[in-house]
């Protein structure tokens, strides 16, 4: 289901729209190209799946770029995480855990995020400027998971604690998905999000309160 919906369907799509003349193609992949097990992506990070979502993302890309030419641009965007108001995924579970713990680890770690306001100003810039290649737009800041959970605490009016004395649990249970997911590391190095113009109109604590409240 993964390879007939991510990649076939999107190839006949994209096929589709080739043949009735449109110029530009938007693709939405993932960063999940790269797989699961990295922590720092780089420019020269070569993407690797490792499950059937990120390798069908990636067989769609290499098929697109087949389609290729001077009259069919195509762009292809990997972001991160993307949250927003009423988002689903991992990032509602953590709103809700902020809003009832007592007491959370403080962990270290670094997380490449994309609110849902800022991929829509980098795609209207990248149809304004009929861009093509490969984009990997995040936040202008990397988060990390112990203060995303205080400012949802705090914009919740929620007293939360945090401490450092479950670490040492937290490292000795990493390669675990559940706690990768929380407290791993994955994040893009800075420089592979450039883009000309800026396209953050939401910081990290105006996102996480639009997230919020709406």
């Amino acid at each position: 289901m993964y390879y007939s919906v991510n990649r076939d369907l999107t190839v006949q799509v994209a096929s589709k729209a080739k043949k009735e003349g449109v110029r530009h193609f938007i693709y939405m992949s993932s960063m999940i190209v790269f797989g699961t097990d990295q922590a720092a992506i780089r420019q020269d990070t070569v993407p690797q799946p490792d499950n059937f979502y990120g390798d069908s993302k990636l067989q769609a890309e290499r098929e697109l770029e087949r389609l290729e030419s001077e009259d069919f641009r195509v762009a292809y965007v990997r972001p991160p995480m993307i949250y927003g108001h009423e988002s689903k995924g991992n990032y509602p579970r953590l709103s809700k855990l902020a809003k009832v713990t007592p007491l959370f680890p403080d962990y270290d770690n670094r997380r490449s995020m994309l609110h849902v306001d800022n991929l829509s100003e980098f795609l209207r810039l990248v149809i304004d400027n009929q861009d093509r290649g490969y984009y990997h737009p995040q936040n202008t800041e990397y988060i990390r998971t112990t203060d995303l959970v205080k400012e949802i605490a705090k914009i919740s009016n929620h007293r939360i604690g945090v401490t450092k004395l479950f670490n040492p649990l937290i490292k000795s249970m990493m390669g675990i998905n559940v706690v990768n997911k929380v407290f791993g590391d994955l994040y893009y190095e800075q420089a592979m999000s450039e883009y000309h113009t800026n396209y953050n109109v939401r910081d990290f604590n105006e996102s996480v309160r639009e997230t919020e409240l709406g």
